[in-house]
């Protein structure tokens, strides 16, 4: 918090708080806070575009979102944040199997910066789960236990392996 202003300077309150604007439809209002994101040091400037685009999908105009994040595609294609988040839009608008492509990609892109999160992949099974594929969610979960045994080190018996596995569990009852 600055001590002159008693504002954030850091970008996480505001993103919460664009959040709930765009929930209630105050556009104007996420957009004078997502004016102020961008001048902050910490600022994932590929965020601005994706939060642009939710702008637009609160103001009921998808084609102009759409628009948005095709031209921010052009900038930012190599950089997993922005696709994850790209996928998160796509799930948004329950754009099924283009959200699984963007995750895909994302967590192909994280290769070289492991261990990679598994958020990634946790978009993908649910996905797979709510298209009623549970084949394919239970094969994502096992990517997802590999990752947390291979990339981290957690081993049986974890709790985050064990949450997972029973994930898993869950899936194929």
């Amino acid at each position: 918090i600055d001590s002159d202003t008693g504002t954030p300077k850091t970008p996480l309150p505001y993103y919460y708080l664009i959040d709930n604007l765009l929930a209630d439809h105050r556009t104007k209002e996420a957009e004078h806070y997502l004016e102020i994101v961008r001048t902050l040091p910490a600022c994932r400037p590929f965020l601005i575009p994706v939060y642009r685009a939710y702008i637009a999908l609160a103001e009921y105009d998808a084609p102009k979102a759409d628009t948005i994040m095709e031209e921010a595609l052009a900038t930012f294609a190599d950089d997993p944040g922005f696709l994850f988040e790209t996928a998160q839009y796509h799930a948004r608008k329950c754009e099924y199997e283009k959200a699984i492509a963007y995750y895909e990609q994302s967590w192909a892109l994280e290769e070289a910066q492991k261990p990679r999160f598994t958020d990634a992949l946790d978009g993908i099974a649910t996905i797979y789960e709510i298209l009623g594929d549970t084949a394919k969610a239970v094969e994502t979960v096992d990517r997802k236990i590999a990752c947390l045994k291979d990339e981290w080190g957690y081993k049986d018996g974890d709790a985050v392996v064990l949450e997972a596995e029973a994930q898993k569990n869950r899936l194929l009852k």
